[in-house]
């Protein structure tokens, strides 16, 4: 009963509305009457339950001569684009304010980048500011203090860890006390030549005394011929809630740390690879980076990249996308009463290792030379020499670098990372150095050692010193440095000392 009450409750409410609305619509049905008998099949005369009633018919509506254009998001006004943007995240509305010039205006409001500005730094009213009407204020004034402020509290949590040089190396930042515990992230980028780029956060990171290593593979690498670029940038979080934490939904500021341009396939054609086994072959394009290549069809198996700790922070933090962070050029204090200034007082700190592990690690301290021994250009330093085996110094492990895909595993023998930092008198560094290096025969002996394979070399040169090693080999297998040699440039030494030797 009480459903047949709705139900005519329902109609009479009906009627009534069409009875009120008759002369309007009589009035269009005049006006169309050709459209009243097209479509007069498939109009109802009555509704069910109203037996007798007949229905007022409906005007007939015209939308082609109306509507020409179909809506799109730049239909929309400004406040309802507004309220869609504000629902993004900070970073994915910095996105979105680069499309375009209105997007650009809406996504600087300074009313929502006030709220940023309080949710990820703190009150604003220590801001001059606060006290000023939000609609006097030029556009992106509260975006730029926001981000101004982040990039200070973040430059903060990164330094506060780093106050005091580390006393066995002596380098000022320590990545390891900071990179590693707010989120930073590394990205490889793979560009091809129709300017596609392909990017992938890294497998691996593995923190060593100097250098950090990063290590990349995937099943899905681009083809090698058709690449033309390869970047490693740092991501670091610009957003933190409370004292440390980083804000997921804030901003990631990228800086770029090392890159490639140019033909990759042609390029690593042409240079000699440091080292393979039955699966890879390993090839260092510059410095610190390595691209292996499976020898079945010469495509990427993994990327690794090695950076040492000397200026890490600076260069993850304030670097740009596509421009490295460059350190000011430093010049020593000119010193007239020091006749061997600049030749005395080193420290070196040297590291044999792959990946993972530590194969040799040893320190030198009060590294010296003099003005008559200068050879060839370079200063040169013998902390290790074969004839004192007081000197020697026992390897840990055999020099190896273990590797793996999503796939495969495998051991490349006698290929190591090699890590120097060489400090002046000052407590500066003075050279530092990460680089992959091969390890090779060496033909040398001693007069107690026949055997040719006992004694194994390592070289190493750039633009500022060189330094040879050789390992030997005990009956029992174990290994054991017996040579060092360090040479540093005496132009690099006169450039930093203002001396002319």
């Amino acid at each position: 009963m009480a459903t047949v009450n709705v139900h005519l409750r329902h109609r009479s409410t009906l009627d009534a509305y069409l009875r009120s609305h008759s002369k309007v619509i009589n009035s269009t049905n005049n006006r169309n009457s050709g459209a009243e008998n097209d479509n007069k099949s498939h109009t109802p005369s009555s509704l069910p339950g109203s037996k007798g009633k007949k229905l007022i018919k409906l005007p007939t509506i015209h939308s082609t001569s109306e509507r020409k254009t179909k809506a799109t998001f730049d239909s929309l006004p400004d406040d309802l684009i507004a309220i869609i943007l504000w629902k993004l995240k900070v970073g994915d509305l910095v996105n979105a304010s680069q499309v375009c010039k209105r997007w650009h205006k809406v996504a600087n409001d300074n009313l929502l980048w006030k709220h940023f500005y309080a949710r990820f730094v703190g009150p604003t009213c220590k801001e001059e500011e606060d006290n000023i009407p939000i609609q006097d204020l030029k556009d992106g004034c509260w975006k730029n203090l926001c981000l101004k402020q982040c990039r200070i509290k973040r430059d903060k949590i990164y330094l506060k860890k780093w106050k005091q040089p580390d006393s066995y190396t002596g380098l000022k930042q320590r990545p390891e006390l900071t990179l590693s515990k707010v989120g930073v992230r590394f990205e490889l980028s793979l560009t091809n030549t129709s300017n596609v780029t392909w990017s992938a956060s890294h497998r691996d990171i593995y923190w060593h005394t100097m250098s950090a290593s990063l290590r990349w593979y995937d099943l899905t690498f681009p083809d090698l011929q058709s690449l033309r670029a390869v970047r490693i940038n740092a991501c670091s979080p610009l957003m933190f809630y409370g004292p440390s934490k980083p804000a997921k939904d804030g901003i990631l500021q990228k800086s770029l740390l090392t890159e490639f341009k140019g033909n990759l396939k042609e390029t690593l054609q042409k240079t000699k690879p440091v080292g393979s086994d039955t699966h890879v072959e390993l090839y260092e394009i510059f410095s610190g980076l390595i691209i292996a290549l499976y020898k079945a069809d010469n495509e990427i198996a993994f990327v690794t990249f090695s950076c040492h700790y000397h200026n890490m922070i600076s260069r993850c933090l304030s670097g740009t996308p596509d421009m490295c962070w460059e350190m000011s050029e430093v010049t020593g204090i000119k010193d007239d009463i020091d006749p061997h200034y600049g030749l005395h007082g080193y420290t070196c700190v040297l590291l044999v290792r792959n990946m993972r592990q530590k194969l040799l690690e040893c320190k030198f301290v009060d590294l010296f030379t003099t003005k008559n021994k200068l050879n060839g250009g370079f200063a040169v330093f013998n902390p290790v020499r074969k004839e004192d085996k007081m000197t020697h110094i026992t390897c840990l492990k055999e020099i190896n670098f273990p590797w793996k895909t999503n796939l495969f595993k495998g051991v490349v023998k006698d290929v190591g990372i090699l890590d120097i930092t060489l400090l002046d008198e000052r407590g500066e560094p003075f050279w530092t150095v990460t680089s992959c290096v091969a390890v090779k025969q060496s033909s040398q002996t001693n007069q107690f050692e026949f055997d040719p394979e006992a004694y194994q070399s390592i070289h190493y040169v750039d633009a500022v010193g060189k330094i040879d090693l050789e390992t030997g080999k005990l009956d029992d297998g174990r290994q054991y440095l017996s040579f060092v040699e360090i040479s540093i440039s005496v132009t690099a030494i006169n450039k930093l000392y203002s001396t002319s030797y």
